[in-house]
């Protein structure tokens, strides 16, 4: 039996994600796909454009055979966060031989070569990596020179342009994290990488591969269309059709963001992850400027601190994650149990499986959390299921209690 993970939001599922669900059923002949799946808030700092288990349908309906839930502190951090949390619930099922994901260089040999260097941080690595802050760089261009110094220590010039083309692609950046989660926790899955397909991710051009990016402005500008429907799977658009009222745009969050902000004025907001006493100091400092929270990220953003960087700052805030916690889910190592959102029918064979060889409590029930989790495990649940009950005040209706929600089956 072949099991492969791959980590995604899916926002929406599209056709580039088919590609690489197809590839992993007929090129790996794997026998189960297991996704672990942002929730209702993901990586960039924003809600997901329709919730997590309407997403969840659109991949058990084109191609998945179960998908889990990435937990918040994970889906709304880093890139290295992030590929962590998602690799550590992959790899404590006990059962994942190969992680796939897309990337724009298509290149595991170079990715794996990099993810290596920042795993062993070399002392030649750290001495470049010091220098180059002390020059004033930012921590990411820091790390960039510093690896640039250690696999092109020539500094030949097409060697530094095609490590500096991998390092400022947002997939492949992705990949080297999960490649290093791995590396760093000396797992068995073999990480692997397809060339992604069609449009860059900023790109807004509608076509059969376009970006989720592009996807998600066209809807939340000009609502569902034919267009729209050339870029995915008919059961994903379908799903969407189904969902219309339910699309959720960050600016919808701009009254209980500024409510969040006010009330945590007093005291600064360097208690959240990933703020540090300078960018609560910015957030004070600007806060009579707050209109939404669109505008609000632009207004902070700065050469050192990107727009994603802000937002995800500003939606700690707002679903109260903090550093504190984070640094006890570290020391539990990241995840300490595994929630199903849904599968299909046939993968009980792979299910019961991960249940027989799995470290963590599998969670396919909310109302037998109690019994099977202990304090961390129980609070980190609780904090995931509060956003989902944040996100669900945007989407036009009453936050639904997802303890009396059934599994998606099909």
């Amino acid at each position: 039996m072949k099991i492969v993970g791959i980590v995604a939001e899916f926002n929406p599922f599209h056709n580039g994600h088919l590609h690489l669900v197809d590839y992993c059923k007929t090129k790996l002949n794997a026998d189960y796909i297991i996704v672990v799946m942002s929730g209702d808030f993901v990586q960039r700092g924003a809600p997901a454009l329709t919730d997590k288990f309407t997403r969840t349908k659109m991949a058990l309906s084109c191609g998945a055979d179960i998908c889990l839930e990435l937990p918040i502190y994970y889906s709304t951090g880093s890139a290295e966060f992030f590929a962590k949390g998602a690799v550590s619930i992959l790899d404590k099922l006990g059962i994942v031989d190969e992680l796939v994901f897309g990337s724009e260089c298509g290149d595991i040999v170079a990715l794996s070569e990099i993810a290596t260097t920042l795993s062993e941080e070399s002392n030649d690595f750290k001495s470049a990596l010091d220098s180059s802050l002390k020059k004033g760089s930012n921590f990411a261009k820091a790390r960039q020179d510093a690896l640039l110094s250690v696999l092109n220590p020539e500094n030949d010039p097409s060697i530094k342009e095609h490590y500096s083309n991998i390092l400022n692609s947002s997939n492949n950046i992705l990949g080297i994290e999960y490649i290093k989660a791995i590396i760093l926790r000396n797992s068995s899955i073999k990480p692997l990488t397809i060339q992604r397909i069609g449009e860059d991710y900023k790109s807004e051009e509608i076509n059969n591969f376009s970006s989720a990016t592009a996807i998600r402005a066209h809807i939340l500008k000009h609502g569902l269309s034919s267009e729209i429907s050339n870029s995915m799977p008919s059961e994903c658009f379908n799903c969407l059709k189904d969902n219309s009222a339910r699309f959720a745009d960050m600016n919808e969050l701009s009254k209980l963001l500024l409510f969040k902000l006010l009330e945590e004025k007093k005291n600064g907001y360097e208690k959240f992850l990933d703020i540090t006493k300078d960018f609560s100091n910015k957030i004070l400092s600007n806060l009579e400027k707050y209109t939404t929270f669109d505008d609000f990220c632009m207004t902070l953003k700065s050469k050192d601190l990107t727009y994603s960087r802000i937002s995800r700052n500003l939606i700690h805030i707002l679903l109260n994650i903090t550093s504190s916690n984070m640094d006890e889910y570290k020391e539990d190592d990241f995840t300490s149990f595994v929630r199903i959102l849904g599968m299909k029918k046939a993968a009980t064979v792979a299910l019961k499986k991960a249940k027989d060889n799995s470290s963590l409590p599998i969670i396919s029930n909310l109302k037998q959390a109690d019994s099977q989790l202990d304090f961390n495990s129980k609070r980190l649940l609780d904090e995931t299921l509060y956003a989902s009950k944040i996100y669900n005040l945007i989407c036009s209706s009453l936050p639904q209690s997802e303890y009396r929600m059934k599994q998606i089956i099909i």
